[in-house]
């Protein structure tokens, strides 16, 4: 009877584990995510300044759209 108890709670420590490290991965993943999901904002709120030519830097954006082909 000793050994079904513990095979039953080895299982279900096993499965505690498991579901844990499933949660883990998918809380890394978020956070990856949200940060490639700024940076891309980023990169596009930028691009549209610089095509724009919202803000002019002292002719900054001007040289900086100069070197793009």
């Amino acid at each position: 009877m000793a050994k079904d108890k513990d095979r039953k709670n080895d299982k279900r420590d096993a499965k505690v584990d498991k579901l844990s490290a499933k949660a883990n991965l998918a809380l890394a993943k978020a956070q990856k995510r949200k940060w490639l999901f700024l940076l891309i904002c980023a990169a596009i709120a930028a691009y549209v300044v610089i095509s724009k030519g919202g803000i002019n830097l002292g002719g900054i954006l001007d040289k900086i759209k100069g070197l793009s082909p």
